[in-house]
């Protein structure tokens, strides 16, 4: 195995971590940040769905070109360079317990290394830290690897909405078909000082999120409420300690979130094995039991759209996940 292969096998590796009590920076990052965040994890999903593959420059290191349009709006290059450069002096934080010696680790770095401006062009190219990859694939412990829609995430307007965005996508599958977002956990994720109570809280994030969200069209949208959890009696009456988000979507889904991926796993393991009762009880029962399983659905949802787009056949897929039992489960079809 070359470098490089071995270079893929520990982002890999890196793409199964499941990080815990995740920090970022110390202001919440502006709405060109959010979108360059978005296209880094646009070349993720694809390495993900095993779609594309992860570009390595001559160091072995991976990197994202992006388009400036996409990322700042018409001729905006010198803005979103600007936004990258202070982007990449923000530094990621995040615990993981290490599978070997079974300790915490804590890891901290910048996400963005180094940027590589393309003179003449509309185009950058930033090198991005595989350490980042847990970090950037993080909206909830246990989702293992958000999908969301590059062109949504990069529309929504302001940073907070795009934010939002991500978290319920991560979410829409809950069994309940809501989301309790302790309200204490959101103004950690947001980076939020003290002055925002519940009221600003509602105001000028929930709201405006949820309006803007609604407007776009997402496939994804949420209405919220303020709820009391855990209440705590005094003279005053108990505050608000969550906000329950109802969360809608236009993607297949049914009530039991364990149901849905496990037939989303399932047909399209029929698919690929032909129907063949035997082996394919034994392929689904070999993913649903691996650590992987998350990011196999995820594939599987992402291979899902990609039909209805008319950008790839059910024959590409089928291969694509023959290929994946063959080589990740050794099940020959």
């Amino acid at each position: 195995m070359d470098k490089q292969d071995k270079q893929i096998e520990h982002i890999k590796d890196l793409m199964l971590l499941q990080p815990d009590n995740v920090t970022f920076g110390q202001f919440s990052v502006t709405p060109i940040q959010e979108n360059i965040l978005t296209l880094i994890n646009e070349q993720l999903q694809g390495f993900m769905t095993n779609n594309t593959s992860i570009s390595l420059d001559l160091f072995g290191q991976p990197y994202v070109q992006i388009k400036c349009d996409e990322a700042g709006g018409e001729r905006n290059k010198a803005k979103v360079k600007k936004e990258a450069e202070q982007l990449a002096k923000k530094i990621f934080r995040f615990r993981w317990v290490h599978p070997k010696i079974h300790r915490t680790v804590e890891t901290s770095g910048v996400i963005i290394t180094s940027i590589h401006d393309y003179i003449g062009s509309n185009n950058i190219r930033l090198n991005f830290n595989p350490w980042a990859i847990p970090f950037l694939l993080y909206y909830g412990k246990g989702v293992g690897g958000t999908y969301y829609k590059k062109a949504v995430a990069l529309n929504l307007r302001g940073d907070k909405a795009k934010r939002m965005y991500k978290i319920i996508c991560s979410k829409y599958n809950e069994k309940n078909g809501y989301y309790d977002y302790s309200l204490d956990q959101l103004r950690k994720d947001f980076q939020l000082g003290p002055s925002y109570t519940n009221a600003i809280i509602r105001k000028r994030i929930l709201e405006p999120a949820m309006e803007e969200i609604q407007k776009s069209g997402a496939d994804v949208w949420f209405t919220f409420k303020m709820m009391t959890l855990h209440p705590k009696y005094n003279k005053r009456k108990p505050m608000a300690d969550h906000v329950r988000l109802f969360i809608k979507t236009t993607r297949p889904g049914v009530t039991d979130s364990q149901e849905l991926m496990n037939r989303t796993i399932h047909r399209w393991i029929s698919i690929a094995l032909d129907y063949d009762g035997y082996h394919v009880e034994k392929a689904f029962q070999a993913v649903v039991s691996s650590d992987r399983r998350d990011v196999i659905y995820n594939r599987f949802c992402y291979w899902d759209d990609q039909i209805t787009l008319g950008q790839k056949t059910t024959t590409h897929v089928k291969n694509a996940i023959r290929k994946m039992l063959r080589d990740d489960f050794n099940i020959e079809p």
